[in-house]
């Protein structure tokens, strides 16, 4: 047996202390004087800290136990129509995106919540190939759907975020797809096609296109797709304000623009492209049939603008917050999801997108009339009316002067009818205490359809 040492074993401790000390030491004056060192340790150590929380947060949906990206905390009784108000129209279908019953799936129910037709999303065997995408899912329940339409034929044309636009037909046959970094919305286009949010990434390594931004840096743009997954047209939203002379508002910001400034590499965060309809046209006398409206969530911001000439020629920051899905109603004015409140009442991961029962339900639905600029409330932020999404969203106008609100982090969709009595509920329950997430919902007349034979099982 080895003899112990006892001045070695006095050398290695003295060492370690006297190093623990300096570093100690070297600690408080850095942090201190809140050095560019010290400012740069911290936020490696906030990266790995939530790095390590994301990972452990994330290991029942990487190991498929728990879909737990998609759970939230229950806000409601009930579980799958918990509301279907006698006077409704019974020959109307709802078309639902979300996580159901174990995977991503479009639904097409009836207003009893039995199955018209249903449309299960598996990433895996829709993209073999993922080399296309900056950070492919790890598994199926890595990625959602944000974005659908329904086609008169029974085929389906959806968003997988940042994956790519796809068509499947009534039988989930994929039709065709298009490998772009898609998200948020998609919208049918009036003379054909669809409109679509997408994003282009350029590395560090890139030049960047859109000084004074430097990469590495995300552009949204909007895309006019064709209706057999062509791109017919692509436009940079932050190139459309800088060419419109308003820079300022992008780099309205806080940031210094320095040499040693941190930029969020998303420049704008681009979550609805919509299109005026001839119809609606006349209502709207500063605009044109086919101008789009945008919404830019960072900077509380709508717009309007012509996809031929890039004109803006409308905008308007807040009083919405944080908004979503804004859409032309008939009456001339623009209906948006305010979804009024920021994310910094969700906590840090693996909680960071969790809304408990304790955060204030103030999301609303907002009107804003482009030419007196007048704005008032549709629905919400009155007892009775309480709801919240803190992120996401959706509002649809129906045809009986209501609204159809997609509650995304409620697991929630309902309908109110022109005096803003809830006449249609539909809560996607996943257990005693957590319902699953939906992304999106819709309202189609039965005969909006040629496909009848559906053949779907419940």
């Amino acid at each position: 047996m080895r003899r112990f040492d006892a001045s070695k074993f006095l050398f290695f401790t003295a060492s370690i202390i006297i190093i623990l000390g300096f570093t100690f030491v070297s600690g408080l004056y850095l942090g201190g004087h809140k050095s560019p060192l010290y400012m740069a340790v911290l936020d490696v150590k906030h990266q790995i800290e939530e790095s390590f929380a994301t990972l452990f947060g994330e290991l029942p949906t990487l190991t498929k136990t728990s879909p737990h990206q998609f759970l939230q905390p229950a806000k409601y009784e009930g579980e799958g129509v918990t509301i279907n108000h006698p006077d409704n129209d019974n020959h109307e279908f709802i078309f639902m995106t979300g996580f159901f019953d174990g995977g991503n799936e479009i639904r097409l129910i009836k207003r009893d919540g039995s199955f018209v037709n249903r449309w299960p999303i598996r990433f895996s065997e829709i993209y073999e190939d993922d080399s296309h995408m900056l950070q492919p899912p790890a598994t199926d329940w890595n990625i959602d759907i944000h974005g659908a339409v329904a086609l008169p034929d029974g085929s389906v044309v959806f968003n997988m975020v940042h994956a790519g636009l796809v068509k499947l037909d009534r039988n989930g046959n994929v039709v065709w797809k298009l490998y772009k970094d898609t998200h948020h919305s998609v919208e049918i286009a009036e003379d054909g096609g669809f409109w679509v949010c997408s994003t282009r990434y350029y590395d560090a390594d890139s030049a960047s296109p859109l000084p004074p931004f430097e990469t590495p840096c995300r552009e949204d743009t909007a895309l006019r797709v064709s209706g057999d997954g062509k791109l017919l047209q692509e436009i940079s939203i932050p190139k459309l304000f800088l060419d419109n002379g308003l820079e300022t508002i992008l780099t309205a910001n806080g940031c210094s623009f320095d040499l040693d400034a941190w930029l969020d590499d998303e420049i704008v965060h681009l979550n609805k492209v919509a299109e005026l309809s001839r119809d609606s046209a006349k209502n709207f006398p500063l605009f044109e049939p086919h101008d789009l409206a945008i919404s830019i969530r960072g900077y509380n911001l709508l717009a309007v603008f012509s996809p031929s000439t890039k004109k803006i020629k409308w905008w308007k920051i807040g009083p919405w917050r944080r908004q979503h899905d804004p859409e032309f109603s008939p009456d001339g004015s623009i209906v948006l999801f305010n979804n009024n409140i920021y994310r910094d009442v969700f906590g840090r991961p693996p909680h960071a997108s969790e809304s408990r029962p304790d955060i204030p339900r103030v999301t609303n639905i907002m009107a804003c009339n482009p030419v007196t600029d007048q704005c008032k409330v549709l629905y919400g932020g009155v007892k009775g009316q309480e709801f919240l999404s803190v992120i996401r969203g959706k509002v649809e106008l129906t045809a009986r002067n209501g609204l159809l609100i997609t509650e995304y982090e409620g697991g929630r969709v309902f309908e109110t009818d022109a005096e803003g009595r809830i006449v249609w509920e539909y809560i996607n329950r996943y257990d005693e205490n957590r319902v699953t997430e939906i992304t999106g919902a819709r309202i189609y007349p039965a005969e909006y359809f040629s496909e009848t034979d559906w053949g779907a099982e419940g």
